[in-house]
């Protein structure tokens, strides 16, 4: 190859290479062209149902904040109303108040309270209790006392085997010491109640006088059973 012939390929070199960068960036011009065109194809295309989205979209975030503020609204008066009950001196007017808030307010948390309030003031708690128990809006530890309540009361009133079916259901730990006990208290079998009431004593503590109550019980058993012996 002569020397022309050489000098001619190098000249060709750089414009052939401009050449074929300026036709690839063309081409992706063009590419992004058809894309943005067949979007906008499919979006005239589907334009009814896109125009149905965004209004159902609209729809779900009002009503979402329609409810939000309606929920907040009624948490308020439930929280007005619950605080002039127990302000109340009239004992008739605290009860009206309190079944008021249970009745209109019963599915938020001053429902709950006010169930529990009422059950403190009747001398037949049952139907509070069970409020509280099966109420949606109680929290597991509310609907654990209540059912610890509830039981108590069956067995103040000789009603055991409705205290056992209460006490049969398991509750949270904080709660072990006073369940054993009451199940203690239900049994009529010597072992049955030592065992139970060893638990209780074994379970985590929150309560120093049942602690005790349940010490002394023990040893009385553990007296009875020298004796015996």
């Amino acid at each position: 190859m002569n020397e022309v012939s050489r000098k001619s390929k190098a000249e060709k070199a750089p414009v052939e290479k401009e050449v074929d960068s300026s036709f690839a960036a063309e081409m992706d011009e063009l590419k992004r062209d058809m894309r943005s065109a067949q979007i906008v194809d499919w979006m005239q295309s589907h334009q009814q149902q896109l125009i149905a989205g965004v209004v159902a979209v609209l729809l779900m975030l009002a009503g979402t904040s329609l409810w939000l503020e309606r929920n907040k609204s009624q948490k308020d008066s439930a929280a007005t109303l619950y605080h002039q009950a127990l302000a109340s001196s009239d004992a008739e007017q605290k009860r009206a108040m309190l079944e008021m808030v249970i009745k209109d307010y019963g599915s938020t948390g001053y429902g709950s309270l006010a169930n529990l309030y009422l059950a403190k003031l009747s001398d037949h708690p049952e139907e509070h209790l069970n409020a509280l128990i099966h109420s949606s809006a109680s929290t597991p530890e509310l609907a654990w006392q209540a059912r610890l309540d509830l039981a108590e009361w069956y067995l103040a009133n000789g009603k055991i085997a409705e205290a056992n079916a209460q006490l049969s259901e398991p509750v949270g730990k904080q709660y072990e010491q006073l369940r054993h006990y009451l199940m203690a208290e239900a049994s009529t079998d010597a072992a049955e109640k030592k065992k139970h009431l060893q638990m209780s004593l074994d379970s985590e503590s929150n309560d120093a006088f049942l602690k005790s109550r349940v010490e002394s019980m023990l040893a009385e058993l553990g007296a009875v059973e020298s004796s015996d012996s």
